[in-house]
């Protein structure tokens, strides 16, 4: 999402006189990043910690996620539960990616749980147009995306995560450096199932993400 710089007027006023010798203080006037996509100014400094409990968009529940349009909890876990046998069976390649959308709750706290849903409908979109029509998105927690790869190897899946991480942080533009997307894929080990390959995947998001802590 492309961004831009719009002037935005400011209530502070220095105490610099007008140039008509009226001694009134000039208006002044601040140019503050603007991102068009979420409908708001991103701030220089963060904000006061909050004094509520951050509110971020509702945790998905169904087969499907009408926020994002993307598949939902209830169906990854019927699709894991018929691929592991398929993959057990005929010892098809298969991989795991999860995708964790971090610090929502600073957008959250800022504009409110709207802006949050929109940047997550924005990683949404981006995976998904990352996919094959074989593959597989759900959204299965309220900031974690699962991606099944079918037919793909572990080394594989690697063009994926690196084309998807590069063009989220292009589409979210200047909120890219507010939130992080972060990334975990694995394949099931020798003599495992996809069960084996989420955990692994779980483990090596959370080195991701603590490595852009």
């Amino acid at each position: 999402m492309a961004l831009q710089q719009e002037p935005m007027s400011a209530n502070a006023q220095d105490s610099s006189p007008r140039p008509d010798g009226s001694g009134e203080p000039a208006e002044a006037t601040i140019s503050v990043p603007v991102d068009p996509e979420l409908g708001v100014a991103i701030p220089i400094e963060p904000a006061a910690p909050p004094t509520e409990p951050v509110l971020l968009p509702e945790p998905p529940s169904g087969w499907s996620d009408p926020m994002t349009g993307t598949d939902g909890p209830r169906y990854w876990d019927r699709l894991i539960s018929s691929e592991r046998a398929r993959v057990g069976r005929y010892r098809r390649p298969a991989t795991v990616a999860l995708v964790e959308v971090a610090g929502l709750e600073f957008l959250a706290r800022q504009w409110g749980p709207d802006v949050a849903e929109r940047a997550l409908v924005v990683v949404a979109r981006t995976l998904s147009r990352e996919i094959r029509t074989s593959d597989h998105i759900a959204r299965i927690e309220t900031v974690k995306f699962a991606v099944l790869l079918t037919e793909t190897s572990e080394i594989a899946a690697i063009n994926f995560v690196e084309r998807a991480r590069a063009r989220c942080d292009r589409d979210l533009g200047m909120s890219a450096e507010l939130v992080r997307v972060g990334f975990g894929w694995a394949s099931p080990p020798a003599s495992g199932d996809l069960a084996d390959a989420i955990a692994l995947a779980a483990e090596r998001l959370a080195e991701d993400l603590g490595q852009h802590s």
